[in-house]
């Protein structure tokens, strides 16, 4: 099979060699300046000073639970139409899942389905931004404060999203996470961000990112260890290192460009596909302005569209498989009270939609679907 546009692309700058170099030779490759760095890029793109580098997804997910109070029998609301590292965490905790049904207009997390599903043993709530859309956090957040529960938000694939004018990462939520692995906006390689809405939460999860060391004090000024420098809580090895940060930090001064091309492509297809017979446009929200990290849809025999776009050079695929199929959360499976998920799962669809398409590339997408399936 011959893709000509691809569904993901890796964005890497002509500098980013050439800060890896530097890097490299610095000697310093574990946590250090550039991390710090790369978060103060974070703090001013967000508006939330309050976030940590960390090694990867779920790494951030699984702080993020652990601090929520999520622990072995405890329960987590989320969506089974979730990437792995997502669910993956949860269990890990050895916690279970509690499968929520999904608004099937936007494929998320409906909010209306929360309060059936909280037990004595729910902890938190885990609300997922499907392919950079934006989740009903006034809702989510609404259900969340009246059953006494943390929300996290995992925007691992909404970089550049914005709710009400601000973007993700500071609507007052208490975590949110974003990814910089290979295929996302941006990448570091492998990464990602945990951004906390409470000071204690942000100085905490800096500790809890490194063995639950406090940093400042845990060396002495001649770089020997402090034995006098407590480790109170026993934490984990999530931080980034300076390399993924140096990767990170090449790609800011493009970032603009690359949300407002996705943006623009993701515009140029709400118009361009309204009205096609067999499709269903996702809704987004008025107040909300999606990340398009691709541009998720429902098609009716998904299959015969999917093959009909990949035989024309067109990369496209399901963006992920409902998690609750999976053996692994086979004692905690719902199917048959999940009819939303069902119709997601079977109608999704995701194609190109990143900051590497041309117009005209653009176009060919739009004609391959328009002319049917």
């Amino acid at each position: 099979m011959n893709i000509q546009i691809p569904l993901f692309k890796v964005h890497m700058p002509a500098g980013a060699g050439a800060a890896l170099e530097t890097t490299l030779a610095s000697g310093h490759l574990a946590y250090g300046a550039r991390v710090e760095e790369f978060e103060r890029e974070l703090a001013a793109y967000t508006g939330n000073p309050r976030v940590c580098a960390m090694s990867d997804v779920s790494g951030a997910l699984t702080l993020a639970l652990f601090m929520a109070g999520v622990r072995p029998e405890d329960e987590v609301i989320v969506s089974p139409m979730v990437c792995l590292a997502t669910s993956m965490p949860i269990a890990n905790l050895f916690a279970r899942p509690l499968w929520c049904d999904v608004d099937p207009a936007t494929g998320m997390l409906d909010p209306g389905r929360i309060a059936e599903l909280v037990t004595a043993r729910t902890r938190a709530i885990l609300a997922y931004h499907w392919s950079g859309d934006v989740a009903d956090l006034e809702a989510l957040q609404a259900a969340a404060q009246a059953h006494g529960l943390k929300l996290i938000e995992d925007a691992s694939e909404a970089f550049g999203a914005e709710y009400r004018g601000r973007k993700l990462g500071d609507h007052g939520s208490d975590f949110c996470i974003y990814s910089f692995s290979a295929v996302r906006q941006i990448t570091a390689g492998e990464g990602a961000a945990l951004f906390c809405a409470s000071p204690g939460d942000h100085e905490q999860a800096r500790r809890l990112r490194r063995y639950g060391m406090h940093q400042p004090s845990f060396r002495l000024p001649s770089g020997d260890l402090n034995p006098d420098s407590d480790v109170a809580v026993p934490g984990f090895n999530f931080c980034m290192n300076n390399i993924a940060a140096t990767l990170g930090l090449a790609q800011f001064p493009q970032v603009e460009d690359i949300v407002l091309r996705q943006r623009a492509n993701g515009r140029h297809y709400d118009s361009a596909l309204a009205g096609v017979a067999g499709l269903t446009l996702l809704a987004r929200r008025a107040d909300a302005v999606s990340g398009y990290w691709t541009y998720s849809l429902r098609a009716e025999r998904r299959a015969d569209l999917a093959r009909k776009l990949q035989q024309n050079g067109i990369g496209c695929q399901r963006l992920h498989v409902r998690n609750d199929r999976y053996s692994c959360f086979a004692d905690v499976r719902r199917d048959d009270a999940l009819t939303s998920v069902d119709l997601f799962d079977r109608e999704n669809l995701s194609i190109p939609c990143g900051w590497w398409l041309a117009p005209e590339e653009r176009e060919r997408v739009v004609a391959c679907i328009r002319t049917g399936w």
